[in-house]
């Protein structure tokens, strides 16, 4: 069977699209015929192209370069505009058997449907209308919003628009990454036998708390850290986070945050912070792709205070490193988030219930341990990627025919 999968995000990994394209090419390389079309994208002086995306998978796919990425919103335009130029073009040639495509980017928006295309599947990361949804309830809460969720917010009538026309093509299957992401798919119309919930994953062979050193995060033994996994946007809930620091540190004065990717001086400016509070904060920046499960084994709690996401990978990889997670109760995070199991939930924008949520497993080093181990066993039990990818092939051949 030959695949074609669009790939708006790859490597270097940007976010949770890129992080699930890359976990499930890895897993299903070698075992169906994959031509992945992506943006070029660098990272300094590093360049991703073709050769060293091929090498990372050990050239058992073909990826395309087919434009380039500059930005974290704007891209996506140029990229459809590729994939309207290239996937044609291929499909004359006989190329494909199946599309596989990743919402919300749309990158198949201009491609439009053809009874000469493959038959296409797509994987609902999220929706437009989400997106809104959870910006808007952010901004209301909390204020100022960065460059890419305003963009997101100015065209999301026109995005929407857009997204109904993707979504509704005559013939397309669905692949919810979450029971919640599939009812709600159902709920807006779809047809129950075009969705198909696969879980997102996280991979116990990567991810463990063997690959930790507490001292990798840790600015003193004696504190404990908090893991803030990418960027601190006001929609993944960085000001409520903000506002809960003081009641957190007077409580539990040990504590230290951590925070992976950028966004820095947007989230120093969130909410007034003591140069006291500040010391307890520390920023590393974007981090590679395979260096991030020992930052994960390495915190001893991970929070992802969101006010909307389906199913947040960052969530799987945190379990599968025996980490306990505090997260909001939206979307599909209580699939994996299980209270007094797994992690702990709070209402997504109170920074009270979080700030003691907190707590509460900081001053407990049992329960936390507890926790992680029992959400490493539900990664390995039931939100593996090699089982997403068992998933993803059965899919694939019983749409191809």
């Amino acid at each position: 069977m030959r695949v074609c999968f669009l790939a708006p995000e790859l490597l270097p990994n940007q976010g949770g699209v890129g992080t699930y394209s890359v976990e499930l090419l890895r897993e299903m390389a070698g075992r169906v015929d994959l031509t992945v079309l992506t943006p070029l994208r660098t990272r300094g002086t590093d360049v991703y192209d073709r050769h060293r995306l091929e090498e990372y998978f050990g050239h058992r796919i073909t990826v395309l370069p087919i434009s380039e990425a500059k930005d974290t919103f704007r891209y996506n335009f140029d990229f459809q505009r590729a994939v309207r130029r290239t996937v044609p073009a291929l499909i004359r040639e006989g190329k494909f058997d199946l599309i596989h495509s990743q919402h919300a980017h749309m990158p198949d928006l201009l491609l439009g449907h053809s009874s000469k295309f493959p038959p296409t599947v797509r994987t609902i990361h999220t929706t437009i209308d989400g997106q809104r949804h959870g910006i808007k309830i952010a901004r209301h809460l909390q204020g100022g919003l960065e460059p890419s969720e305003r963009y997101q917010l100015w065209l999301a009538p026109a995005l929407q628009t857009a997204e109904w026309m993707v979504l509704n093509r005559v013939g397309d299957s669905y692949i919810a990454v979450s029971g919640w992401m599939g009812q709600e798919l159902i709920r807006r119309g779809f047809a129950p036998e075009r969705v198909h919930v696969i879980h997102c994953g996280g991979d116990p062979s990567r991810f463990g708390p063997d690959r930790g050193n507490a001292s990798l995060l840790r600015s003193r033994p004696d504190r404990r850290v908090v893991l803030f996994p990418g960027r601190p946007t006001i929609v993944k809930g960085a000001a409520v986070l903000a506002q809960a620091l003081p009641r957190i540190l007077e409580q539990f004065p040990s504590a230290e945050f951590v925070f992976t990717g950028g966004g820095a001086e947007d989230f120093l400016q969130l909410v007034p912070l003591s140069e006291t509070l500040r010391s307890h904060i520390r920023f590393l920046g974007y981090i590679p792709f395979d260096d991030l499960p020992r930052i994960y084994a390495s915190a001893d709690l991970v929070i992802a205070p969101t006010y909307y996401e389906n199913f947040p990978i960052r969530i799987l990889e945190a379990l599968a490193s025996g980490v306990a997670v505090v997260a909001s109760s939206v979307g599909g995070i209580p699939e994996a988030v299980r209270p007094g199991s797994t992690g702990t939930l709070v209402p997504a924008g109170d920074p009270v219930r979080l700030a003691d949520a907190i707590v509460e497993l900081l001053r407990d080093d049992a329960l936390r341990a507890r926790m992680g181990q029992q959400g490493r066993r539900l990664i390995e039990e039931k939100f593996s990627w090699s089982r997403a990818a068992d998933d993803t092939l059965e899919l694939y051949r019983k749409i191809a025919g």
